[in-house]
Order: C-alpha cells, then structure tokens, then sequence
C-alpha cells in the first residue's frame, strides 16, 4: 500500500558499474532544497528531492535536476531513518541536524515528510524520492549510524533487555569509543541479528544501492562480513564502505 506507481518496476540504474568507478555526491535531504530562493514547492522534504525542472529565479537548476547535471553515478545522502534531534512536528522546518543521533534504525525520519502524523506518509514519500532518482539515472547511499544510539537508556532495545544492547564495563559504565556516550554491542548474537536484518530490510523495502557505515570499526568484524554477505545474495549490486 505504501508503494508509488510502477515501484516493482524500480531498479538500481547503475547495477552494472564496478564499485571503483562510481561517482558519489554526499548530501542532505533537508538543505538541498531548503533555500528560500531553491524553487522547490516541498522544501526540506523527501519529495522535494524528487520534483523535476526546479530552479531559482535566476533560472539556475536546484534539487535533483542540479544533481543530476553533475555527472555523478551516486548519492549518499545522510542519515533519514528517524533520529532524535529534531522535532517531527516543526512544520517550518527551521530545525536543523546532521543525523547521527539514531532513535528508530527501521523507520524514515519524519521531519522530510509532508505529514509525520501518519507513518504510511514518510514511507511512500520516501521511495517516491528514491523513485525519483532512480529514473534519473542516479543510485541513492543511505548512511547509517549502528555503532551508537541518541539515548542509550531510552533506546528501545535497551527498554526491553536493559544494558543488552550497548558495551557496558562490570560497573554497568558505557563504553563510549565513538564520543556520543554509548557504543553498540554488535558482537552480541541478536545484536548481530537486528543489525543485519535492518540493513536487509532498506535493501527490500526501500530499493537502497548502497550503505555508508558511520565510524564501522565501531562495529565488530564479524557483523559487518555477515551483513554484506547476506545483502549480496540478493542484490550483488548494492556497494558498501565505512568510516574508520
């Protein structure tokens, strides 16, 4: 139900390219529209991303159009699952974050979405942008942020097994190698299993070609070699790479 029109159709239009010769533009969803002056009816949003022919009014080209007139093969966009910094509900888009501050892996985040009230909005809103980019010749990077979340106490997994998903030394102390207060524990069996059953599930659902790991050697080895083999069995095209 939450599929646009003609999404089975939709496929990774740069499949056949070896991972050496792709291009990658880094972006993100909110400021590449969000100047007053981008001509972009949906500013800030997932769908802004995926109008054609905008401009501003000096009839330079804005959004997907600009990007797609670069020549590059990829876009990694930074993170869009839901984090915790901005509020959903700021209509006027005023709030601004990066990202990296991770409260729910397996869902879109729903301030790029035109209604954050209702969760089938921000899902078909977001493989329209994916859509979008697609039939523009464009493969679309998620980067995603495992190796911490924004609120280890309130995280979800920690709700319901406390401490199991995050590194703890024996006086129940965070370990905090990544310097946002908490590490994940992803050498840990079901740790292991969620992570890599997210990243298949954006593959499947949303069409994603690729993943940016947000400081990887956070996460052990182990888990990373099993996510990749598990993605390439069914889509061999989908590109991986991480910060150190």
């Amino acid at each position: 139900a939450t599929n646009p029109q003609g999404w089975e159709e939709d496929k990774n239009p740069n499949a056949s390219l070896n991972v050496t010769d792709v291009v990658i533009y880094e972006a993100h969803v909110r400021d590449m529209t969000i100047h007053a002056d981008s001509g972009v009816k949906n500013k800030g949003k997932f769908l802004g991303l995926a109008e054609e022919g905008t401009k501003t009014s000096f009839g330079e080209s804005t959004g997907l159009d600009y990007i797609a007139g670069l020549g590059v093969t990829h876009v990694h966009l930074l993170p869009f699952y839901d984090y915790a910094s901005v509020n959903e509900e700021n209509e006027g888009g005023n709030e601004y974050n990066w990202g990296y501050d991770p409260k729910n892996y397996s869902c879109p985040e729903g301030s790029y979405s035109t209604d954050p009230y209702h969760g089938e909005t921000r899902i078909k809103e977001l493989k329209q942008m994916i859509q979008a980019f697609h039939r523009k010749g464009l493969s679309v990077i998620m980067d995603v942020v495992y190796n911490h979340v924004d609120d280890a106490e309130a995280f979800c997994y920690n709700q319901i097994v406390p401490g199991f998903f995050s590194r703890m030394d024996k006086d129940g102390i965070y370990s905090n190698g990544c310097y946002c207060g908490n590490d994940t524990a992803s050498e840990r069996v079901m740790i292991r299993n969620y992570i890599v059953e997210s990243v298949l599930y954006w593959t499947k659902e949303y069409h994603m070609d690729g993943f940016r790991f947000d400081l990887v050697g956070l996460l052990d080895v182990d888990t990373i070699c099993d996510l990749v083999k598990r993605v390439h069995e069914i889509r061999p095209d989908v590109i991986f790479y991480g910060e150190g």
